[in-house]
């Protein structure tokens, strides 16, 4: 009895030893989010006011930044990035409001997304017919060189139209093309109507505005340069959107796919390479994934860099099966 009292005691230490160590972690690139992000909006204009164009090479550390602010936010979405649910969401809330995402609309859109993977509204990388092919291919590559970045900024801004209308712009956007897309945009319509979350979208897209509008009048006569650098995250945000379900057909297993990707830089994406596993196990954190795509023998189809410079191929976007 006594040494199963000891087993059972060595396991909980041993499951709060590692808690522990994914706890600090976490917090470790939460501060290093921050402090880059803040480097980013108030101290870039003093060096460029110091050094001039040469300061434009920290837009290099600025882009690899982003796979781990997003990936901090993902992780916050599925309740994995702190063990104190009031810490967790407050970090979660300032890092959304520092990216200039709707957090509230972002976690909801996310879980549909997993609950109804690659349904109509996530094929950006389908053509189902209804307009010119040549301008739905234009769209689509501006889309990729930062326009669903920009569709985020902007989302914000339907928590402001009076209901009636939200409504009607949020069931425009989910087309009904399969079983499942009614229910979809059902949910899509229901988050406009949530009060609590109007009013929380409202609150931090001022917050963001007041935050950037203070970075532009620090960066002074430099302000393109705030812009470039946001551009930058933006287009980084728009390739890596999609990726994971691109050209992935629909009786693909969890319609998602995992790449191939160095350890290293495995861990500056926070495995997201690793989406199918991710699909299957989204109650994982972030860094069981390597172990639970192992354990699934889950093949890996491409290398991510390449899958991500292949959705500007010239057949995409590719015309749906379904429209021939």
């Amino acid at each position: 009895m006594e040494q199963g009292d000891r087993v059972r005691r060595r396991d909980v230490h041993a499951a709060l030893g590692r808690q522990s160590v994914a706890t600090g972690l976490n917090a470790l690139l939460i501060g290093v989010v921050f402090g880059g992000t803040v480097f980013q909006l108030f101290v870039m204009p003093f060096l460029f006011r110091s050094v001039g164009l040469y300061a434009a090479w920290f837009l290099l550390p600025i882009m690899l930044l982003q796979p781990l602010h997003w990936g901090l936010i993902h992780e916050a979405i599925h309740s994995h990035l702190l063990p104190r649910r009031k810490a967790e969401e407050f970090w979660a809330r300032l890092l959304s409001v520092m990216h200039w995402l709707p957090f509230d609309a972002t976690r909801y859109c996310h879980l549909v997304h997993h609950r109804f993977s690659r349904h109509a509204y996530d094929r950006a990388d389908q053509y189902r017919g209804g307009g010119s092919y040549v301008l739905a291919w234009l769209r689509f590559r501006l889309r990729l060189l930062g326009g669903a970045y920009l569709g985020v900024l902007i989302s914000p801004l339907i928590a402001f139209l009076p209901l009636a209308r939200g409504s009607r712009v949020m069931s425009d956007a989910v087309p009904l093309v399969e079983t499942g897309d009614t229910e979809v945009r059902r949910l899509f319509v229901a988050l406009v109507h949530d009060p609590r979350k109007r009013r929380r979208t409202r609150r931090e897209f001022a917050l963001s505005l007041v935050l950037y509008a203070a970075s532009a009048w620090a960066y002074g006569a430099w302000w393109p340069m705030l812009i470039a650098t946001m551009y930058v995250r933006g287009v980084w945000h728009s390739i890596a959107d999609n990726l994971a379900h691109h050209d992935v057909s629909l009786d693909e297993p969890e319609r998602a796919r995992n790449y191939r990707l160095p350890r290293p830089l495995g861990f500056l994406l926070m495995n997201h390479h690793l989406h199918l596993t991710h699909h299957r196990h989204p109650t994982a954190p972030w860094r069981r994934l390597a172990r639970l795509s192992a354990a699934d023998e889950v093949t890996s189809s491409d290398a991510y860099f390449h899958a991500a410079f292949r959705q500007f191929g010239s057949i995409y976007p590719r015309i749906a099966a379904s429209e021939g």
